[in-house]
């Protein structure tokens, strides 16, 4: 029994002193790939999280969703951005954030995230099936490249996607450019939770884009929406004084976290007529002889924003005068345009030498255009000596008469 406990005892204590040295359990197969796996991982200077890779959406409608690039690194990575495969007619490509602008690289700082936007818009003649869009990102400067596969489920209805809707009864207004138009668009929270959404436009550079209550004066950026409840807002939409004639289109845009929606507006302006006139060298008068034909350079200029039409030429002028233009008619002057007519004056004969005014008129079916100009006339050199001859031959004449009336 001694002997046999002896051996019992040198057992326990071989085991305790094997046990550390042979590390404990044996690691299995799969505890060995996922190690493997953090060790490639940890390789890998960035990350691009998409999170959704199969998706079903109707002809003509536009899939959001926010994708993230993380940076693993310490030091800042600059990742470049494809997309491949896009089917004819589709808009696809990845935007920045607030304001939305085209992205085709990030930089994204040491073990920093940044949030990017992927926008899929469905042509409304795509035919239902499936397609597949291939994704990219690569460190420009590391060897780590990611690619992968969305696939987009197309049906002929649209697909109801809760969340916000935004619509406008009257998308197209118009008005004469610099001035103000109010839209009136109403958003509605199709969840069956309270949501804060915030406001944002794409207009025209230099447009002034401002959202107000349906009734209040308060310039506001977000809204409180109550769980399946509509809001009505006023969007006032000031277009520059030198915008073109034309149409302008205006996104408005309402989003609460994944959920966002939009409207598109579309502005008419039919511009602004300002007619200028004057001679080439800038004054508004002229000096002709009398009974000669004086050309004067005459200008008209378009400084407006509308084209001006079928624009003719009269004139207000003293007894006998006559004024022609050549050409007499301007069938368009675009906005910025300038023409060069000729503006022929013939003053009388025995006009009198001295200044006289005469009115121009521009008249055409959008607008009219008054100017008076100042015109100095002398006497032609041959009138003058006539004029002296009978003058002399008048007091030559009484001279006569007094000799032969004093002699008798």
């Amino acid at each position: 029994m001694l002997k046999r406990g002896c051996l019992l005892v040198v057992f326990f204590i071989g085991s305790l002193v094997l046990l550390p040295l042979t590390g404990g359990a044996p690691i299995s197969a799969a505890e060995k790939e996922a190690e493997k796996k953090r060790d490639v991982e940890s390789k890998e200077s960035f990350n691009l999280i998409l999170p959704f890779r199969d998706v079903t959406v109707g002809q003509g409608q536009e899939v959001t969703m926010d994708t993230e690039v993380v940076n693993r690194t310490k030091n800042p990575v600059r990742v470049s951005l494809a997309i491949e495969g896009v089917p004819e007619g589709w808009e696809v490509g990845f935007n920045s954030r607030y304001p939305s602008y085209p992205v085709r690289s990030v930089m994204v700082q040491g073990e920093k995230s940044t949030t990017i936007e992927f926008k899929a818009k469905v042509s409304d003649k795509t035919k239902p099936g499936n397609y597949e869009v291939k994704v990219s990102a690569k460190d420009e400067i590391g060897k780590t490249a990611y690619g992968d596969k969305i696939l987009f489920r197309i049906t002929s209805k649209k697909v109801e996607t809760g969340g916000l809707k935004l619509t406008s009864q009257y998308p197209v207004l118009t008005t004469p450019s610099g001035q103000t138009l109010k839209f009136t668009v109403d958003l509605k929270n199709e969840t069956n939770k309270p949501l804060t959404a915030s406001l944002i436009s794409q207009a025209p550079t230099g447009w002034a884009i401002r959202f107000k209550p349906q009734f209040g004066d308060t310039q506001i950026s977000s809204i409180q929406l109550k769980e399946n409840a509509t809001e009505t807002l006023s969007v006032e939409i000031d277009s520059p004084l030198q915008a073109k004639a034309g149409e302008h289109p205006v996104t408005v845009r309402a989003r609460a976290g994944a959920f966002e929606a939009s409207t598109n507006l579309k502005v008419t302006l039919r511009g602004v007529t300002d007619l200028k006139m004057g001679t080439t060298g800038g004054t508004l008068n002229a000096s002709v002889t009398a009974g000669q034909k004086t050309p004067v350079p005459f200008v008209v200029v378009n400084s407006g924003t509308a084209p001006v039409r079928n624009l003719a030429f009269v004139t207000k002028k003293p007894d006998k005068w006559t004024i022609d233009f050549k050409p007499d008619k301007i069938d368009s002057l675009n906005s910025g345009e300038l023409r060069e007519i000729s503006m022929e004056i013939t003053a009388p004969a025995r006009a009198i030498a001295g200044d006289y005014e005469i009115t121009i008129l521009a008249n055409s079916q959008d607008t009219n255009k008054s100017l008076a100009f100042r015109v100095t006339v002398a006497t032609a050199t041959l009138w003058g000596w006539i004029g002296a001859l009978i003058v002399a031959a008048v007091v030559l004449g009484l001279g006569v008469v007094f000799v032969r009336l004093g002699r008798r």
